[in-house]
């Protein structure tokens, strides 16, 4: 049986959990008890299937926060 590894970033909060929209245009909800602490929206989350948790990646989050600061620099210049 195949494990899909649940990997994306935080959409949005919601009262118990996030939604993590996935690269196949799929949603998921994680409660927030499974979230690293000091998640914020826009995170790329990575699911470790090995250690059961998980984990936000730096990089690919820095590498969109700076996306979404240059889009919205461009809107309201």
């Amino acid at each position: 049986m195949s494990m899909t590894r649940l990997e994306g970033f935080i959409d949005r909060f919601e009262r118990e959990g996030a939604v993590i929209s996935m690269a196949d245009r799929s949603s998921a909800c994680v409660a927030r008890k499974v979230l690293p602490q000091n998640v914020q929206e826009g995170d790329f989350i990575v699911e470790d299937l090995d250690r059961h948790l998980l984990a936000v990646d730096p990089v690919i989050s820095e590498l969109h926060h700076r996306e979404v600061r240059l889009m919205n620099d461009a809107c309201f210049d």
